[in-house]
């Protein structure tokens, strides 16, 4: 029996079987598999409108000005009953997901809103109303008009001068013609809804061909309101016709780079991806991107400057849409919220929960397997980027995964899981560059992972303040460094300090060194235009003049400042030029130690101390294993 949302019967269940389950924990997932979870997280959405529905329920006038919700309902079940597949496709589009789940979450959790709960309610309406006209129902029925605006989601948006921010308008379709129309007039939508219309503005429709498969239908929705991201980098904007087909042309770029290097990933976009959401631009190496737990299938990016960049950025999301339907049916984590155990996560500027954690050691085995197939085409051994960025992920996923492979908050499900990753990363472990460019760029990306980790250090680890003190003491008095043995704190926040920011101009410097040299000419004390958080000695790094980088370096730190890149920086040029091994020991292994007792010391005597003798007197103290 085909499970109908008037009825609800014939729900269907779901299961992977051992084989499958297997191909998805290696962080690709085979054809069957893929097919599967695109079939499960149907039924999921459908389970998340029918608890929706039995929510609204009990609710008194929770549609406000709208026909109440089992109305909606009604008219959807009958489109179902004359075009299931329209109600289907609609029902898996990202957007409707990520409705169902916001409008349960402030249901549940009430508070302040700027949208009445009648317009988020509404979003229901507007479902049914487009899945009617697609099954070529004639009817009539009242829509939330928002700001001027009717979505009917998968078609377009209908404009309408409004007297408020909050309106209503009908839908009404007689005789072959839909109009919606208002108090204030009125907008046809056109026979064909992908054409624009006085008044009407159509979805973008856009067809990625990858070869060997049928061509990939998408949507580019700079219309709808529910976003993947946030505003205001997530806010909808109405691109051009060229803006339109640029992004287009990016995603074809992109998938025909997998075809060619990762052919998994390739046949997850076939299968997974269904909407692409512009985001606000932002800088070279630094593609903004978003999914949602709620949105599988959908992704948010800013426009990636290469089809290899928008390559990398489709395989990082769409492990995420895996990941996040694969979650739907096995809980992965049991986390406690009083647990309070967080990581360093080697992606992010943030310490991350272990439900966290497992989104980005998901999401960064598919990029890394991604660059490790861009290592072994033909031009690999010339592609230092490639060489870059494979290195560097697969090091950092080597670094996290035996920390997280013990959390007693995995569940069965969840261990299957970091074991299959941790096999397929431990595979790439034999592998390594022949030519001498290759080695070089595998070689910085280790450095710069290590640099990640001192930053990271340094922004979020604390020394209780008895031990800089202590420590401090001994400094003044001529006596020899006993480093802390106690626990020391960390101290999560959430603001973006920009860890990746060496990482960004060593890219920069494998690809374009022209505009390397470009980016010194235009930099300041200020800071450096295009890279967010780039100083002049950042800059003097990555150009390979390390003496006048650690004079920037220690010009800072001889301001008294306790800027972390510029302990971190001053932890590079020394191990580039290997004058002070024992400060470079411990600028590695307790960064913020040497940062809090130098910060302590300046404070107390008005004097800066040396920091690379501070940090040889501290490494003195660190036994040679750690």
């Amino acid at each position: 029996m085909v499970w109908t949302p008037a009825t609800g019967e014939g729900k269907p269940s779901h299961r992977l079987t051992p084989r499958q389950f297997e191909s998805l924990t290696q962080a690709g997932g085979d054809e069957d598999a893929l097919d599967e979870l695109v079939r499960a997280e149907h039924s999921h959405r459908v389970l998340l409108l029918d608890v929706l529905m039995d929510t609204l329920a009990p609710l008194d006038r929770v549609a406000g000005p709208l026909p109440s919700p089992g109305r909606a309902w009604d008219l959807l079940a009958a489109a179902q009953r004359h075009a299931p597949e329209a109600v289907q496709e609609l029902l898996d589009l990202p957007e409707t997901g990520l409705w169902a789940g916001q409008l349960l979450n402030r249901l549940c959790r009430p508070r302040p809103h700027e949208l009445p709960l009648w317009a988020d309610v509404g979003h229901l309406h507007c479902l049914a109303a487009t899945a009617a006209l697609r099954a070529g129902l004639e009817f009539s029925f009242t829509l939330p008009c928002l700001a001027g605006r009717v979505d009917l989601p998968g078609l377009g948006q209908a404009g309408l001068w409004a007297r408020t921010t909050q309106d209503v308008a009908v839908l009404a379709v007689r005789g072959g013609t839909a109009t919606v129309t208002s108090s204030t007039g009125s907008v046809r939508v056109p026979d064909e809804p992908a054409r624009s219309g006085p008044g009407w503005l159509p979805l973008h429709r856009a067809e990625v061909c990858l070869p060997g498969a049928a061509p990939l239908r998408i949507f580019i929705d700079d219309l709808g309101r529910h976003r993947i991201a946030s505003p205001p980098i997530g806010a909808a904007r109405r691109l051009s016709r060229e803006e339109t087909a640029g992004l287009t042309q990016l995603v074809q770029s992109g998938c025909e780079v997998l075809v060619d290097a990762d052919p998994t990933s390739a046949a997850t976009v076939a299968t997974l991806l269904r909407t692409v959401q512009p985001m606000s631009a932002h800088e070279a190496f630094r593609v903004r991107s978003a999914s949602s737990g709620h949105g599988v299938g959908g992704l948010a990016l800013s426009r990636p400057e290469s089809g290899l960049a928008c390559a990398a950025t489709l395989v990082h999301e769409l492990q995420h849409s895996k990941l996040n339907a694969l979650s739907h049916l096995f809980p992965l984590v049991e986390e406690r919220p009083d647990s309070g155990r967080l990581y360093y996560a080697p992606w992010r500027d943030d310490p991350r929960p272990l439900s966290g954690m497992l989104q980005g050691i998901y999401a960064f085995t598919g990029v890394a397997r991604f660059w490790h197939g861009r290592t072994q085409l033909r031009e690999g051994e010339r592609d230092r980027l490639a060489w870059f960025e494979f290195a560097l992920w697969h090091g950092q996923l080597a670094h996290v995964l035996p920390q997280v492979a013990v959390d007693p908050e995995l569940t069965p499900a969840g261990l299957r899981l970091i074991e299959g990753v941790r096999g397929t990363v431990a595979g790439w472990s034999a592998v390594s560059p022949g030519g001498g460019a290759a080695r070089e760029a595998v070689r910085l990306a280790r450095r710069l992972a290590a640099d990640h980790r001192v930053l990271w250090r340094l922004h979020h680890v604390r020394p209780l303040a008895e031990d800089v003190e202590r420590l401090a003491g001994a400094w003044l008095g001529g006596a020899e460094a006993t480093l802390p043995t106690r626990r020391q704190s960390l101290r999560a926040e959430r603001r973006q300090r920009h860890l990746d920011t060496r990482a960004v101009l060593a890219r920069l410097a494998l690809v374009d060194p022209v505009a390397l040299d470009k980016l010194r000419e235009n930099a300041d004390e200020d800071g450096v235009p295009g890279v967010t958080g780039a100083t002049l000695a950042d800059l003097a790094w990555a150009a390979g003049a390390p003496g006048t980088a650690e004079q920037h370096y220690r010009h800072t730190l001889a301001e008294g400042s306790a800027a972390p890149a510029a302990w971190a920086g001053l932890r590079l040029v020394l191990e580039d030029t290997g004058h002070a091994p024992l400060a470079l020991r411990a600028l590695t292994a307790v960064p913020e130690v040497v940062s809090a007792v130098a910060h302590h010391l300046h404070r107390q005597t008005g004097t800066p101390a040396d920091p690379v003798e501070l940090a040889q007197w501290a490494g003195r103290a660190i036994d040679d294993e750690a």
